[in-house]
């Protein structure tokens, strides 16, 4: 009979350092302690055997360690290993299923075990805890397990975006109250349509004589109730007016008050001294005032960029952006989300200097020439990836003449061109690309008949240089220009590399020739360079592999609609049942590890590609050995569509 635990308070003191325990109220977590049994099992004992049943007993490993072995076809696979604050036992207990895994002590070991019913309780009370523990089952995708993504995970990500926005947004700035148009009830319609004519406004606030709002008419009330209605125009406003007013404080967050006026479908609210109709009127706002003092609402820095003109503007407005991109992230929305909104700012952004460029040029007698041209995103811009201002990806693509000499001018200004955007884009805070892909490269700035070339030349793809440039330019994406030059040189390619299958076999010979993220005692492979542990590469051990999975099985299948890696998983787990599963972990393994990587750039002010894992909380280590599963189980995807050799 095990002993009754009698210290609860170093237990709990033990637990609350650890998910999903910390995620729980102090109080539930104190008496989860004070029900908790001690289990001692020292070197070479086993915590259960595989095929065992779970029994109602969950384990939190507290000190020692404990390895996971999978047997099958004659053969033991060790497939796992837990360390201090580890869950032992989970899997089965949710799935209520026999052990897939022996678990055998390595180090001699102390667990803390607990009644899985009040857990359970617990976890299904508490959406965080809940997530963090469905997210412990990713092991199992080894051993052939399905894995059930959590409940209510898009309603927990959608409610941290909401409070990004508002935690991101600006307040309610009052502009001068001379600018308020107001009348008084009695005020005939005709008079009150005129002024909002005269001001060019689309409403008119109703107010008392102490300027505090009794109603609002919009233009939508006088078409509705005198031009439709056939309401009298010598008629009072109060007629017509829509009340209650709808109010908001002065201070207030800009995006709460687009919010309420999206769920109280109106297009005014107005801003009173203490956001009540029982004060003065300071202001009628807009969705258009609103967006416009919402800096860090990613609609107001879009206005922002389109009106800046120049570079140390665009530099501030850049800041801006990985401003609110932090604050979104670690209020836990998705990184894949979010680099489509950072792709339409920077877009935007693009588009704005490439027209001050070709301004700036034309005053120094450079002409650009007047043929369909395009400027492309490629590699991680042209998927949408680039939250941070890393090395820029960008390219080139112009009209034929059918004369080389005169394509080799045509390619000299455009380059010219390219290299002016090139350098207000360093100046906003991006960095070179260190490869060369940049417009402002001869070799990035191509006829479409050049790109065609190339890529037919590209045959088996074990030319590593043209491969590389291949694989870079099957991510691209249309940003200014003639957008058609751009669509069907995109088409054609695409379309030529599904039928490829030499090209394609190649393609995933890369996907599965990354070395595994974690060596064989499970910890994480670090670099080595220059004689010194540099941390880490979550890039090249991680994302890579992900990345460009989904695109070779994108290409194979013809799924060429989206551009990003987030979106081909999507379409693959839509369009191919038998790969469902797998697309739909293998797309949140690449949105944890992208949010990873940003994050760790935000805060260290680089690439965020190496990975400090001593930095990591154990919640973030769990997280990426769990989708180092995943990625072992894409990894064996690939080599089957493929037919590669499977001792590869």
């Amino acid at each position: 009979m095990e002993p009754r635990n009698v210290i609860p308070d170093r237990i709990a003191e033990m637990l609350r350092r650890f998910p999903p325990f910390s995620m729980l109220p102090e109080a539930d977590v104190r008496h989860l302690a004070i029900d908790a049994t001690v289990r001692v099992l020292v070197a070479g004992d086993h915590v259960w055997k595989q095929g065992d049943r779970p029994g109602d007993q969950l384990y939190f490993l507290a000190r020692g360690r404990v390895e996971y072995f999978w047997e099958h076809d004659g053969a033991t696979d060790l497939v796992d290993v837990r360390d201090v604050g580890d869950l032992l036992g989970l899997t089965a207990l949710i799935e209520d299923q026999p052990f897939r895994v022996s678990a055998r002590v390595v180090e001699d070991s102390l667990f803390y075990c607990f009644a899985w019913m009040p857990v359970k309780a617990l976890l299904d009370a508490n959406d965080t805890a809940r997530h963090y523990a469905r997210r412990h089952l990713f092991w199992a995708t080894r051993v052939g397990g399905a894995v059930a993504l959590p409940a209510g995970f898009e309603s927990e990500r959608s409610r941290s975006m909401l409070q990004a926005h508002l935690d991101g947004a600006q307040r309610i700035r009052p502009r001068d109250t001379a600018r308020l148009l107001t009348c008084g009830p009695d005020e005939p319609i005709r008079r009150a349509a005129a002024l909002m004519a005269g001001m060019r406004v689309p409403s008119i606030l109703v107010v008392d004589e102490q300027q505090r709002p009794l109603g609002i008419v919009t233009n939508s009330n006088l078409v509705k109730q005198v031009i439709v209605g056939g309401l009298a125009k010598e008629e009072p406003v109060s007629c017509i007016m829509s009340r209650p007013v709808v109010t908001v404080s002065a201070g207030s967050s800009t995006t709460a008050a687009l919010l309420l006026m999206l769920r109280a479908r109106i297009g005014q609210v107005c801003v009173t001294e203490d956001g009540t109709a029982a004060t003065r009127a300071l202001d009628v706002c807009s969705e258009k005032d609103l967006l416009t003092q919402s800096g860090h609402h990613p609609a107001g820095l879009l206005r922002q960029i389109r009106q800046a003109d120049s570079t140390p503007r665009f530099r501030e407005l850049c800041d801006e952006i990985e401003t609110i991109a932090r604050s979104y992230l670690e209020a836990g929305v998705s990184a894949i989300f979010l680099g489509q909104i950072c792709a339409e700012l920077y877009d935007e952004l693009v588009g704005r200097l490439i027209t001050l460029a070709t301004d700036k040029l034309g005053s120094e007698g450079v002409v650009i020439p007047p043929i369909p041209w395009a400027w492309l995103s490629v590699g991680s811009d042209g998927r949408r990836e680039q939250i941070l201002r890393t090395d820029m990806d960008n390219a080139m693509i112009f009209a034929p003449s059918g004369s080389a000499e005169q394509d080799e001018k045509h390619r000299a200004a455009l380059v010219q061109l390219g290299a002016a955007v090139v350098e207000m884009m360093v100046a906003c805070g991006f960095a070179r690309c260190q490869g060369g892909v940049m417009a402002s490269n001869p070799r990035w700035v191509r006829t479409g008949t050049e790109w065609r070339a190339e890529l037919k030349a590209l045959e088996d793809g074990r030319d590593g240089d043209r491969l590389l440039r291949a694989a870079i330019l099957f991510d691209l994406r249309f940003v200014a220009g003639d957008r058609a030059l751009c669509e069907d040189f995109r088409t054609e390619m695409l379309a030529g590399v599904a039928g490829n299958e030499p090209l394609l076999r190649r393609l995933a010979e890369l996907v599965v020739d990354t070395p595994p993220p974690l060596n064989f005692w499970g910890k994480f492979v670090v670099e080595n360079r220059g004689g010194r542990e540099s941390g880490f590469d979550i890039k090249n051990r991680a994302l890579s592999p992900l990345r460009d999975a989904a695109r070779v099985l994108a290409l194979k299948h013809g799924l060429t609609r989206r551009y990003s890696t987030g979106g081909r998983w999507e379409d693959i787990r839509r369009t191919q049942p038998r790969s469902g599963e797998m697309a739909a972990l293998a797309r949140d393994g690449y949105d944890l590890l992208l949010r990873l990587r940003t994050l760790n750039g935000l805060r260290r002010g680089d690439t965020g590609r190496f990975i400090d894992i001593a930095t990591l909380s154990k919640l973030e280590r769990s997280q990426l050995s769990n989708v180092f599963d995943v990625l072992r189980m894409v990894q064996g995807s690939v080599r089957l569509e493929f037919q590669l050799d499977l001792r590869r």
